[in-house]
């Protein structure tokens, strides 16, 4: 017969995904339902590196873990690995000052090697629970992001709107500038015109000297 294989404190919190002072709290509670290895592994009980599990610590440690993911107290998860450990061994025998939970209990224990299969499935249920809400998470992110692509979109399109009505201005007032320079230049152009005309019209005549200015000889004869 072959030894049962033993796993360390940290293999068995990386499996249960929990850390090894959740494992060593669970392992001191519910000592009494591991193994010596497990639950009392020697004098100094303070260093975890001491313990071993079993397959069968493992199998009872996720049946904790599912238990306790469901709400359930350490007193009710203890009651529970004791009923699980007296229908193992023939001996439970409910009466009628039992608790209705663990009533409940009793059918879905009697078949004691569908048990870790169960809880099993509980654990996988939870895990995949707990990935939905993750993505619920993820989802409620990626929304608040588009709200905030939305509005800035939003805003990407109120600013060009207003540049645009201010281009629409820039035009106007060119189209303005560009007329009142045509009218003017026009204007200048037909007074230009103007005095072309009448200077043509009325040309300057040359008027006569009427006292050409006379010589020396010319005063000194009065001529």
């Amino acid at each position: 017969m072959t030894d049962p294989r033993y796993r360390l404190p940290n293999e068995v919190a990386t499996h249960l995904d929990i850390s090894p002072s959740t494992l060593r709290r669970w392992s001191n509670e519910f000592s009494e339902y591991l193994s010596d290895a497990a639950g009392r592994p020697g004098e100094d009980e303070s260093k975890s590196s001491h313990r071993r599990y079993s397959d069968d610590d493992l199998e009872t440690l996720i049946t904790i873990k599912g238990l306790l993911s469901e709400g359930q107290t350490y007193v009710q998860v203890g009651r529970r690995l004791e009923a699980l450990r007296l229908r193992r061994t023939g001996e439970v025998v409910f009466d009628d000052e039992e608790e209705p939970e663990a009533r409940a209990l009793g059918p879905s224990l009697r078949d004691t090697p569908y048990s870790p299969a169960v809880t099993v499935l509980s654990d996988t249920l939870h895990t995949v629970a707990d990935g939905q809400q993750l993505l619920l998470g993820s989802q409620q992110a990626n929304r608040e992001l588009l709200t905030v692509v939305l509005q800035d979109n939003f805003n990407l399109k109120e600013e060009n709107a207003k540049l645009r009505d201010r281009m629409l201005e820039l035009e106007r007032d060119l189209v303005e500038l560009r007329r009142h320079d045509e009218a003017r230049r026009q204007d200048i152009e037909g007074r230009l015109g103007r005095l072309e005309r009448q200077n043509v019209a009325q040309p300057q005549k040359m008027e006569p000297i009427k006292n050409p200015r006379r010589g020396c000889l010319g005063q000194f004869f009065g001529s």
